[in-house]
């Protein structure tokens, strides 16, 4: 018998679960508000609860809008990782902890299935009802983690193997939404690397500076919690069901989070140094971080723990070497994986353990683990003294921008004093341009300070003075020049050189040296025969020799024709003589012959054909034209013109 009955049903209208902004606190009458219909959504959920066996699963599978609260809650609600986005508000915390609660003890009943005798059903029947209604799904097992991943894991680890044995098809569901998530990463650092690298561009020509930085600060508040938040639920799920690390294996998603994190890790910490925030989210980037290392382990930990055990065979140590090989072009994940889990230590183990495997791939990872630790020491090294060189100047920056700003205060009810003597000034009633001001003006400044010039300028300004008029005040400097170029001038080392150098140009050898280098009994046979050394030809003339062009000689033929046509000379008929276009008479008196052979081999025609004279055969087509149409003008309609001018067209008539 079935446990769900349609008229079993609670027909009831349930409530979602609404995330608190933190500017309710501002508002007193939306705090009570949420506080309120929050008390309606515990309420729903104590009904579900208290509901009986059968009437609680009739209810949720015929009534869709029984969950509803519950995968509200599960999409908005603030993990532990998470707990400051929620108002810091002691009535609101409380109801937060409780809608925590009763949502979790919901979980429990809806994956128990049998309370007691009485009430039971098999496990397959309620996880294929939770599967084809899609009341639990992978997604919401994600969140699921991710809220009570920490706090309830032992409970959710049986719940995770019991749905997975039971019910086949959430295995294929797990590799769809990985695939989905692996989308989901390339998507999100698409869009850090667009939003850190332009810089808020967009903002600079229409916003004040306050509004450009509150705008970064939103932006980076909402990566570094997403970050976190996608690393705790993959990590945390990971925990929950291990079985699931080959999974995640095969489907490469460790592969996929080492590039996310070779790529996203710069760009962020870069941003959040530059924005002044590094204090501020340096928790959630290191925890982070450390998940996102976490999950790449857990994904390999199907392969480690039986080489570990020494039950893996040697193939299985390949596939070991080749993913930890694939990750070595992330050196910004691998080193970070290193120090975590001291893969040069797991590598040795494996060297030791396996040694039929050729020995230049161990070598070859672990000198590639020694660069890459190298380099990023050397790369951290650089950050700090950078980061020290930006404070640094940022600091000189404000200083000066301050003392820039008294000085003009106090130069703009005393305009005649230089801006050195102001400084002075200042400096002597430490930074009070007020007191300066009075002093001044009542003529009781001290005589540490009357013996300065009263239009004494900056250093910087008699800088730029020195710089203008083309002149060095450091004279020092010229001097050192002065010297450089006098030692780099100075070539007296040759002449010390020179007579080592010339020992290579003398060679000793002896005459029976000379002898047995070369000895030709046919020395003299050929001296009195004189060759003539030939003259080097011409490249171009070895290739191919000098022709005139084709259409030149064309011309030239046609020139000379017409020359002799005028001379008195007998002419000469030209060979190979092609004209550009036939003779149009040419043509039609061959038309006419054909025409009139036709008309001759007729037969049918009953009326005697008349006789064409040879005169007109060789004369022009004008009267045959005329004869044949007076001749043939009873046997066919003239309505042809115009397939008869393009056959004149065609054939050149004009």
């Amino acid at each position: 018998m079935a446990v769900e009955d349609k008229k079993l049903a609670l027909k009831k209208i349930f409530l979602r679960y609404i995330h608190p902004l933190k500017s309710i606190t501002n508002n007193l009458d939306q705090k009570e508000c949420w506080i309120e219909q929050m008390t309606y959504l515990i309420k729903d959920f104590k009904t579900l609860l208290n509901l009986p066996f059968k009437e609680f699963w009739s209810t949720i599978v015929y009534n869709k809008q029984a969950t509803i609260g519950l995968c509200s809650f599960l999409k908005d609600a603030a993990p532990p990782h998470l707990i400051d986005q929620l108002p810091q508000d002691d009535n609101m915390l409380n109801m937060y902890s409780k809608i925590y609660h009763f949502a979790y003890r919901l979980i429990t009943r809806l994956t128990t299935s049998s309370e007691n005798e009485e009430n039971y059903m098999s496990p397959h029947h309620m996880w294929s009802l939770l599967c084809d209604n899609n009341i639990i799904n992978i997604p919401m097992l994600f969140d699921i983690c991710s809220i009570y991943g920490q706090s309830h894991k032992k409970e959710l680890e049986i719940i995770f193997r019991e749905m997975f044995l039971c019910q086949k098809s959430y295995n294929e569901h797990l590799k769809n939404s990985i695939q989905f998530t692996i989308k989901c990463l390339g998507q999100f650092q698409d869009k850090i690397e667009l939003d850190l690298e332009c810089d808020n561009h967009l903002y600079r020509g229409n916003k004040t500076a306050a509004e450009i930085e509150e705008i970064n600060i939103i932006m980076i508040d909402d990566i570094i919690n997403f970050l976190l938040d996608t690393s705790y639920s993959i990590s945390n799920f990971l925990e929950v069901y291990p079985i699931a690390n080959s999974v995640f294996y095969q489907e490469r998603l460790h592969f996929i989070i080492a590039s996310f994190y070779h790529y996203v890790k710069p760009l962020i910490y870069k941003k959040v140094i530059t924005i002044n925030k590094l204090k501020q989210y340096e928790k959630k980037l290191h925890a982070s971080r450390l998940l996102l290392v976490k999950s790449v382990q857990l994904c390999l930990t199907h392969l480690t723990n039986q080489i570990i055990d020494k039950n893996g065979s040697d193939g299985l140590v390949e596939e070991y070497l080749e993913a930890v090989t694939e990750l070595l072009q992330y050196n910004e994940f691998l080193n970070d994986y290193n120090v975590v889990y001291n893969l040069t230590r797991d590598i040795k183990k494996c060297q030791k353990t396996y040694k039929e495997i050729d020995a230049t791939r161990y070598d070859y990872i672990l000198k590639s683990l020694e660069l890459i630790n190298t380099s990023n020491n050397e790369r951290e090294q650089k950050m700090l003294q950078e980061q020290l060189l930006e404070q640094q100047t940022s600091n000189l920056n404000l200083e000066n921008a301050k003392l820039q700003s008294l000085i003009s205060d106090v130069k703009d009810l005393l305009p005649h004093l230089g801006n050195g003597f102001i400084q002075k000034c200042l400096e002597f009633y430490n930074m009070d341009s007020e007191k300066v001001i009075n002093m001044v003006l009542e003529n009781s400044l001290p005589p540490e300070l009357t013996q300065y010039d009263f239009n004494l300028p900056t250093a910087l300004e008699d800088n730029n003075e020195d710089n203008a008029t083309g002149f060095d005040s450091s004279t020092k400097g010229k001097k050192k020049l002065k010297k450089l170029k006098a030692v780099l001038d100075d070539k007296s080392f040759r002449n010390e050189m020179r007579p080592f150098y010339e020992q290579y140009n003398f060679t000793e050898v002896t005459c029976a040296e000379l002898e047995s280098y070369y000895d030709d009994e046919y020395d003299d046979t050929y001296d009195e025969v004189e060759y003539v050394i030939p003259e080097p030809a011409d490249e171009n003339e070895k290739r191919r020799p000098d022709v005139v062009p084709r259409v030149l000689t064309e011309k030239k033929v046609i020139i000379e024709c017409v020359e002799e046509e005028f001379s008195e000379d007998e002419p000469q008929q030209i060979l190979n003589f092609q004209p550009f276009c036939e003779n149009p008479e040419e043509v039609r008196e061959r038309q006419a012959r054909k025409y009139a052979s036709k008309q001759l081999n007729r037969s049918n025609r009953s009326k005697p054909k008349a006789s064409i004279p040879s005169n007109t055969l060789s004369g022009s087509n004008v009267d045959l034209d005329r004869q044949r149409k007076n001749e043939n003008k009873a046997f066919h309609g003239n309505h042809n013109r115009r397939n008869a001018a393009r056959s004149k067209q065609q054939k050149g008539m004009f």
